[in-house]
């Protein structure tokens, strides 16, 4: 059964509104990720965010409201490349999907262990959502795969699929233990390359 939440806040209209709800959501993307999402107050995101008390409502509902912006942040990292992947030709529509996943990975890892780790702390009907998005995710790379590679039936193309996805995934899973330089803007252009062609070599593209 779903559990009730609070209703949506309102979108930010403004310029400044957006630049605030986004500090919102990187705070605490960043606190649920390193103190656990239990663990964080709506306080303690305040706090890191610079809103203090009842500001911090007019940017977000509650603390479920804000787990779903920082997962629905990576949604809408994905949604542009499945939209340009089904115009291409299918090699490069499966490069562009792992380039994006590369720089999902890199560029915001938090929210991605977030995901792994803490969708069940969200409603039902939001898991039942994320699951539908991760089928598309799924089924972007598995049309073009399937084409390229023939000799596969359909499970195996998706077993295949699920193997590149958990090939990036560990990298933002692990890099942050192993202290590893992988996360950030700063990351260059060839690392997150690498990244990508790691996944396509899971593929083993003809």
């Amino acid at each position: 059964m779903s559990r009730p939440t609070a209703a949506p806040a309102p979108a930010p209209t403004t310029a400044r509104g957006r630049a605030r709800r986004r500090a919102v959501v990187d705070a605490a993307a960043e606190l649920f990720d390193a103190v656990g999402f239990h663990a964080t107050s709506m306080d303690d995101v305040g706090a890191a965010a610079g809103i203090s008390g009842p500001g911090l409502y007019r940017h977000v509902a509650s603390k479920d409201d804000l787990l779903i912006a920082v997962f629905d942040r990576l949604w809408d990292r994905l949604r542009p490349a499945v939209e340009h992947a089904a115009t291409l030709q299918p090699r490069a529509a499966i490069e562009a999907l792992a380039a994006a996943h590369a720089d999902m990975v890199v560029d915001d890892p938090a929210a991605l262990r977030l995901l792994l780790r803490e969708l069940r702390s969200v409603p039902d009907d939001y898991q039942r959502l994320a699951a539908r998005n991760h089928r598309r995710w799924i089924d972007a790379w598995a049309a073009p795969l399937a084409t390229l590679r023939p000799d596969l039936d359909a499970g195996r193309v998706r077993t295949l699929v699920l193997a590149a996805h958990g090939a990036l995934d560990a990298v933002a899973t692990h890099a942050e233990a192993q202290q590893l330089p992988v996360s950030g803007a700063d990351v260059p252009a060839e690392q997150r390359s690498a990244l990508a062609a790691a996944a396509l070599r899971v593929l083993d593209l003809p």
